[in-house]
C-alpha cells in the first residue's frame, strides 16, 4: 500500500457527444467523463457522510457545502467534518489526469441495456503492478464504479450514483466507498458513504462567501 499515492485515491473519489464509445480511443472515453462538469462554476448541496468501519466510532455527519471552482470550499456544520477536498471538488479528476501514464480499454460489460466500458489506468509514478479501473456508462459518460488495485490486492472500491441537475449536469448523488483492511493499517474492512442532496448549481456564489474564518 506504500506505493499507492494520495492522488490516485483522490482519482477514485470522483462528456457528451454522439459518437459511440467503442469508436473512441480509451483516453477519449476518459476525457468525456472528465468533461462532465465543465459547465459547473459553483454549487451548493447538503451532504451526509456515514461511516461504517468496525473499531471506528464515527458519528454520521451532515453539513452544507458551498463550492466555487476551481478550488474554493466552504462548509457549514455544527460539528467537526473531515472529508477530502477533492471529493467536494467533483474529484478534481482533470488535475490528476496528468498522472495517467497508460489508459487502456480492459473490457466491456453491461448494466441492463447499457454498455459499461472498463478503463484501466496505470499512473505515471505508481509501482508497475498498481492500477485504477473505471467503469464508464455509455451515453451519459458517468462513472458507475472505480477500483484501486495494488498487485493482486484490491484496496478500494467506489460505487457511484448520479442525479441530473438543471436538466443538464449529472452530479454525484451517492458515493459509496468500500475500504479494505490494508488501507486502514490492520483495521477490518468497512464503508464510507457520502450522499449529496438539494443541489443548487451556478447561482453565482460570491468570493466574499469564502472569506469567512469559520470552518
Amino acid at each position: 500500500m506504500r506505493t499507492i499515492t494520495p492522488a490516485i485515491i483522490a482519482l477514485c473519489l470522483i462528456a457528451t457527444g454522439p459518437t459511440a464509445a467503442e469508436d473512441l480511443a480509451p483516453r477519449e472515453v476518459l476525457a468525456r467523463t472528465l468533461a462532465l462538469h465543465d459547465g459547473v462554476q459553483d454549487y451548493t448541496a447538503h451532504v451526509r457522510v456515514t461511516t461504517d468501519i468496525p473499531d471506528f466510532d464515527i458519528p454520521v455527519r451532515e453539513f452544507t457545502v458551498y463550492i466555487k471552482r476551481p478550488d474554493k470550499v466552504k462548509i457549514e456544520s455544527t460539528g467537526l467534518v473531515i472529508v477530502p477536498k477533492d471529493v467536494l471538488l467533483l474529484g478534481d479528476l482533470k488535475r490528476h489526469l496528468a498522472e495517467a501514464g497508460q489508459v487502456t480499454l480492459a473490457g466491456v460489460n453491461r448494466e441492463g441495456s447499457r454498455p459499461l466500458y472498463c478503463l484501466k489506468i496505470t499512473p505515471e509514478m505508481a509501482a508497475k503492478r498498481d492500477r485504477l479501473l473505471l467503469w464508464v456508462e455509455d451515453e451519459r459518460w458517468t462513472l458507475t464504479k472505480t477500483e484501486l488495485w495494488g498487485g493482486a490486492n484490491r484496496y478500494l472500491t467506489v460505487y457511484w450514483k448520479h442525479v441530473q441537475v438543471n436538466e443538464r449536469f449529472w452530479m454525484p448523488a451517492e458515493v459509496k466507498c468500500e475500504i479494505s483492511g490494508g488501507v486502514l493499517r490492520g483495521a477490518r474492512p468497512g464503508t464510507i458513504t457520502v450522499t449529496f442532496t438539494d443541489y443548487r448549481v451556478n447561482t453565482g456564489l460570491s468570493d466574499e462567501l469564502f472569506e469567512s474564518k469559520d470552518r
